[in-house]
């Protein structure tokens, strides 16, 4: 088994904002051909998040025989979900992520894995997959547990699957291979990042200890459909993040052992596709940076590109 590499678009997205087509367009001759879609504006537009109507976008891809393997939508709970199953369904793709969830107390998480059933069986009555991708904080615990563990055993494989995110796994001071080898089956995408060896912040975002770890009363992690980057599709430039984008750099030119996840993925888990999310670069454009980071993928074994 070997794992194909794709790429989320989010990892162009400035450049998607000014020119969609014409950035699928470079993306393809990049020599990306599996591609995820992202959509982090789906309260106003039930496509791919930039105005693309679905037979014109769908027609690029074919174009450069490229596939969509998967669509992240935020906030997918408030929006039109029919729309939204009908323009992937048009793209030809099957897979819808969650990008993220919002996270507080030990009832609100058991109603939010009923909610995560309820939605992966709607989809997977359309014929999708609904998966969940997390970042650090579903490794923060609550009484005692960890977030991300409550929602493996409190959700049906049926209607909901993973989308590990390697890197954020890692930040939670975790290691990636071994909670790829605990979810097993139930990854079915990873996204990968790299960490880049000068980041101004340490790798350890949530600590070590017990205390650290646990979700405090009235802590709050996270962001959902009410939040003001749902409604208006950007973060707030804050210190905070300004800071964390210094933590990215591209694929083989940080510290992440990569290697060993792409075996990991390939022993233990179904997953197809190992998808690049590059939330942040440091070069001229974003553009450059999904260049850079296909060369660092060829280092590796255990993968393909067709």
């Amino acid at each position: 088994m070997a794992l194909k590499v794709g790429i989320i678009l989010y990892s162009v997205r400035d450049a998607m904002a000014e020119d969609g087509l014409g950035t699928v367009e470079k993306v393809a001759e990049l020599g990306y051909k599996y591609v995820e879609v992202c959509n982090h504006n789906a309260l106003r537009d039930s496509g791919c998040g930039f105005g693309i109507p679905a037979d014109e976008l769908e027609q690029t891809f074919k174009k450069f025989g490229t596939r969509v393997v998967s669509a992240h939508i935020f906030p997918f709970e408030k929006a039109d979900m029919a729309a939204v199953l009908q323009y992937n369904r048009t793209l030809g793709n099957t897979n819808i992520v969650n990008p993220m969830g919002q996270f507080s107390t030990y009832d609100d998480l058991m109603r939010q894995c009923e909610e995560f059933n309820r939605i992966g069986k709607i989809c997977r009555e359309e014929g999708m997959t609904y998966l969940y991708h997390n970042h650090e904080f579903e490794f923060r615990t609550i009484r005692g547990k960890m977030i991300m563990d409550y929602i493996n055993e409190n959700t049906d494989p049926q209607y909901l699957s993973f989308e590990l995110d390697t890197f954020w796994v890692m930040r939670a001071a975790l290691s990636p291979m071994d909670v790829i080898r605990q979810y097993g089956k139930r990854i079915k995408l990873i996204h990968q990042k790299d960490f880049a060896w000068d980041s101004l912040q340490p790798i350890n975002l949530i600590g070590l200890t017990p205390e650290d770890r646990e979700l405090k009363p009235g802590e709050v992690v996270g962001i959902d459909g009410n939040s003001d980057y749902a409604k208006n599709g950007k973060h707030k430039v804050t210190a905070d993040r300004i800071l964390r984008a210094t933590s990215f750099t591209e694929i083989g030119s940080g510290i992440m052992p990569i290697q060993k996840i792409i075996d990991a993925a390939n022993t233990y888990t179904d997953a197809e596709y190992i998808i690049l999310e590059q939330d942040s670069t440091r070069m001229p454009t974003q553009l450059d940076s999904v260049a850079k980071s296909m060369e660092g993928f060829k280092k590796f074994t255990g993968i393909l590109w067709d």
